[in-house]
């Protein structure tokens, strides 16, 4: 069981804790709520068509106090310049700070593959000492051809933009459930075996 545990909009109220954070990133509207009802089995996180309807950074706690953490999503559209790069800026600092261990899920949409602007955060990512995962959202929208695609594009990527730092990747759909279990237990391990 899975609660909401609070929001924190800048430096001064992130969540003081020494439990591993798994934090859900990527662009606006991939599918980082709907991924998040669907890992924990509750609608927990509002989901919206709209993007950018997540604009705070969002903790969530199960009964052990093992934390998930949903972070903004980057490339909305939906606010000005400034309220953007302020928002960026709050994630890229929380995720640099070192007091709370973190582990980080870049999740991204099927339909359009690793996008110029989730690279330009793959290589902020790739300076942090965190472990980094990719997760393929919405894989049911795509046929078989689509899928055998997306992989090799993926692995295309990977080796020219020299990604190799990304510890695994998943091809999941939170609507079908496809591969869900696998990311479960994926989370579960490293939020209580880390």
């Amino acid at each position: 069981m899975w609660k909401f545990l609070k929001s924190s909009s800048d430096r001064n109220n992130w969540l003081e804790t020494d439990e591993i954070q798994v934090c859900l990133w990527g662009r606006s509207n991939v599918g980082k709520s709907s991924l998040l009802n669907a890992l924990i089995g509750q609608n927990i996180s509002f989901v919206s068509k709209t993007p950018g309807r997540t604009q705070l950074i969002n903790y969530f706690a199960d009964l052990n106090g093992k934390l998930i953490v949903d972070l903004p999503g980057y490339g909305f559209a939906n606010m000005s310049k400034v309220q953007q790069e302020m928002m960026i800026n709050n994630i890229k600092n929380f995720l640099l700070d070192s007091s709370s261990e973190k582990h980080i899920i870049l999740l991204i949409d099927s339909r359009t593959g690793i996008t110029k602007v989730d690279l330009e955060y793959l290589n902020f990512l790739k300076h942090l000492n965190w472990p980094i995962d990719l997760v393929y959202t919405k894989i049911d929208k795509l046929n078989q051809s689509q899928k055998h695609q997306l992989k090799k594009k993926h692995l295309e990527i990977v080796k020219n933009e020299n990604l190799f730092f990304i510890h695994n990747f998943f091809f999941v759909s939170s609507q079908k459930k496809t591969n869900l279990d696998m990311l479960v237990e994926y989370i579960d391990n490293i939020l209580y075996n880390h």
